[in-house]
């Protein structure tokens, strides 16, 4: 996966995260949508679009509803949201690029949460607090989400509380690049 993301790692198109998280969601299916309750409200008004791979960031959302989805018990309640502003939040994973505003595309669950001492090291390759589980994880998830993030240039952030739930936010900065066409593409 890793390496599929360093060969594509400059396809980067302007986006419309609002189509790019509908078809995200899509892409669940009814069956795990039978399963899980995944609540998106697209911003209104619409937000300006940002240079990403559509790609990177479908398979980000979908590594951080999966995650949300087994951290939940009980009635699993994902929600997806898509805000602007021109502040970094206090925490940091990732820091992006400097620009003049960020779009945050966050995915909220209220799951087990993520204990302090766990928290410096959900990023790292082949970690995983699954192995007490009955699923057992790879720890691939989360570090193949860092390495995206750094491929675009875009940060991360990740606020939790034990026992109430998680945050994971992708940090897109807005900005223009040379060479990025104002053409519109399938995911805009």
């Amino acid at each position: 996966m890793l390496g599929f993301s360093r060969s594509s790692d400059r396809n980067l198109i302007p986006c419309n995260l609002n189509t790019i998280i509908k078809n995200t969601i899509t892409l669940l299916g009814d069956r795990f949508l039978r399963e899980v309750e995944v609540q998106f409200t697209p911003a209104d008004p619409p937000l300006p679009e940002v240079p990403a791979s559509p790609d990177f960031i479908q398979q980000i959302l979908l590594n951080f509803i999966f995650n949300a989805a087994e951290a939940s018990t009980g009635h699993k309640h994902i929600i997806l949201s898509v805000t602007q502003s021109a502040q970094l939040p206090a925490t940091i994973a990732l820091k992006p690029i400097a620009a003049a505003s960020y779009l945050f595309v966050a995915a909220k669950d209220f799951g087990s949460g993520i204990a302090p001492e766990v928290m410096p090291r959900i990023f790292e390759p082949f970690f995983t607090t699954k192995s007490l589980s009955t699923r057992r994880g790879t720890g691939l998830g989360l570090s193949m989400v860092y390495e995206l993030a750094q491929q675009m240039d875009c940060g991360l952030s990740v606020q939790s509380t034990p026992g109430q739930g998680s945050t994971f936010t992708l940090i897109i900065p807005v900005r223009d690049l040379p060479g990025i066409s104002e053409k519109s593409h399938e995911y805009t």
